[in-house]
C-alpha cells in the first residue's frame, strides 16, 4: 500500500517537475503558487476559528489562539511561526485549564 501510494503521489508531480525544467514559469503563476501557503494556512485555520462553537458560543481558545497566531503572522511574516504560536496558544489554554479544574 505505502509503495503504491508512494507511486501515485510520484506520477502526479512528476509532469510538472518536467515541464517547468524545460519551460520558464511565467511571473503571473510564479505569484499565483507563492499564494498557495496562505491558502493553505488559512483553510486550516479560519474556520476552526468561526465555526467551532460550544452551546453557541465560540470558543475562547480558539479565538484567543486565532489572534496570537494572527498577531505572530503579521510580526514575522512567516506563516510556520503563526502556526506554531497558534498550537502553543491552544496547548497552553488546555494546559491551565486542567490545572484550574
Amino acid at each position: 500500500m505505502i509503495v503504491l501510494m508512494a507511486l501515485i503521489t510520484y506520477l502526479t508531480r512528476f509532469p510538472m517537475l518536467l515541464i517547468s525544467s524545460r519551460w520558464e514559469i511565467p511571473a503571473w503563476l510564479k505569484r499565483g503558487l507563492a499564494m498557495v501557503p496562505v491558502g493553505v494556512f488559512s483553510s486550516m485555520t479560519i474556520p476552526p476559528i468561526l465555526f467551532h462553537m460550544r452551546e453557541g458560543v465560540w470558543n475562547p481558545e480558539y479565538l484567543v489562539a486565532g489572534v496570537v497566531s494572527l498577531a505572530v503572522g503579521w510580526w514575522r511574516k512567516q506563516i510556520v511561526w503563526a502556526l506554531v504560536a497558534g498550537v502553543v496558544v491552544i496547548a497552553l489554554y488546555r494546559q491551565v485549564l486542567l490545572f484550574i479544574l
